[in-house]
């Protein structure tokens, strides 16, 4: 999902459709208003209704489980070297923005990609192309050294390669997962990923304690083995099957980027989402790069307490996720942005804890609940790209709520760092927290008006 330098970010963080029974997307207003039967508007999944495809489902879940719990614990301890070597906002700001700016250079190519060739087998070598280099880069560092300088390039490099992955997964769970199972399928997704959270710091802490740098960063193969060989187990059938007929010959890839991008100013909704997002992004990706900051700086603890501030926030990822997928939402966009506005007034109250033992206990309770908005927002978010969306343009669809939370990490940055550094990370946990529950509010009450206008 992305995902990107720290799981805070999930961000937003997966057909063998008929593209000839494309219905074109309506707004949610007009879409709850319809019998239950009707309200799977946009693209009509062909997927099988057997349970076969929870078969490849869980199947493939617990292979990406496992290689997040790798790169979790991973990034955890390159993260927290940072943090314990350097103390610095400005560099945990760096780390940050090297960890999401590949992936915003490459985003538009990745999109394409993933729209046009083998989506299964793109994740494969994506997977593979990671563990491959992380044990090149593991060596490397066993000769250079764990210089603040080496360790941003492997965050760089780590980006890079995992560009390919989130449009492609992202994009492909709608061509074994029945559209109207995506949202439950969306939320069991997310408990698994949670709970590979859950242990990926605990494990990235006790690696980071018993072994060298270098070693820690090499277990990432374990997990790329794993991701691709429960992929290499399933048969999921490729989109483009069944709109090979239809489907023109490749163009230019700025005209197949517009293409794809266009899906946003056709939904209305999704025209109010992608501003909230882009608004969101530039206050929110500053902040996955200071969690540690917070513990290290703030509350002048360890690495221990680092580590239980990453499992209170998959923690309540978890518990959203495992409601989420027993429940029916059927407004998601509105369901999303009311929990950007739960998540930013959380965030808010945060930045206003004192330096203590008992605040920082505070501060544990209060990321439980940003992890379960955070998955309340991303969750039924990606059920509705994934139901409304031309299987041939999501990979580019997706691909573009990528490049947004990149290229807006160094603009959140330059007005982030000077702030954190000045007045302390908290009063900017105080001030995007703020400003996010103003966004959400925003967007939510532009959306209802779109909807009843849709309506009307």
């Amino acid at each position: 999902m992305t995902e990107p330098a720290s799981h805070h970010a999930e961000e937003p963080l997966a057909s063998a459709v008929n593209v000839s029974e494309m219905q074109g997307t309506s707004s949610e207003e007009s879409q709850a208003d319809q019998p239950a039967a009707s309200h799977q508007d946009g693209p009509i999944s062909s997927t099988p209704r057997d349970s076969s495809w929870r078969r490849t489902f869980y199947t493939v879940m617990a292979g990406q489980g496992i290689s997040l719990i790798g790169s979790s614990a991973v990034q955890f301890a390159l993260i927290w070297h940072l943090t314990v070597t350097t103390g610095s906002a400005s560099t945990l700001g760096l780390a940050g923005m090297v960890g999401f700016l590949p992936q915003a250079l490459l985003s538009p190519i990745a999109g394409i990609v993933a729209d046009r060739y083998n989506r299964k087998i793109i994740c494969i070598l994506s997977d593979l192309a990671v563990g491959i280099l992380a044990v090149v880069l593991a060596i490397i560092m066993g000769v250079a050294g764990t210089s603040t300088e080496v360790i941003i390039a492997v965050l760089a490099l780590r980006s890079a390669l995992g560009a390919f992955q989130g449009p492609a997964m992202q994009a492909m769970t709608p061509q074994y997962v029945p559209a109207d199972e995506l949202v439950r399928a969306g939320g069991i997704s997310q408990m698994i990923m949670s709970a590979s959270f859950l242990l990926g710091p605990v494990a990235g802490a006790a690696l980071y304690g018993a072994l060298p740098l270098n070693v820690v960063l090499a277990t990432d193969l374990v997990g790329a083995l794993a991701a691709s060989g429960a992929l290499l187990l399933v048969s999921i059938p490729s989109h483009r099957a069944k709109a090979s007929a239809e489907m023109p010959r490749p163009q230019n890839p700025l005209l197949e980027l517009k293409e794809g991008l266009a899906v946003y100013w056709e939904d209305p909704s999704l025209s109010v989402v992608a501003a909230a997002f882009i608004l969101f992004s530039i206050l929110f990706m500053p902040l996955s790069s200071y969690y540690p900051l917070m513990t290290g700086a703030h509350f002048d603890l360890g690495s221990a307490e680092a580590g239980i501030v990453e499992m209170s926030w998959a923690a309540g990822m978890f518990i959203a996720g495992g409601v989420i997928s027993q429940i029916r939402i059927k407004r998601e966009v509105r369901f999303a942005l009311f929990s950007l506005v739960v998540l930013g007034a959380v965030t808010a109250a945060s930045g206003l804890l004192p330096p203590t033992y008992t605040g920082w206990l505070v501060f544990v309770a209060l990321c439980a609940v940003m992890g379960a908005a955070g998955n309340g927002f991303n969750t039924p978010l990606m059920a509705y790209l994934q139901r409304t969306i031309d299987p041939m343009k999501m990979g580019r669809a997706f691909s573009a709520f990528q490049m947004i939370s990149t290229v807006t990490m160094p603009l959140g940055l330059l007005i982030a760092s000077p702030i954190a550094e000045e007045l302390g990370v908290d009063a900017w946990f105080l001030i995007a927290g703020a400003a996010i529950a103003l966004v959400g509010a925003g967007a939510f009450v532009a959306e209802s008006a779109v909807a009843r206008k849709a309506v009307a």
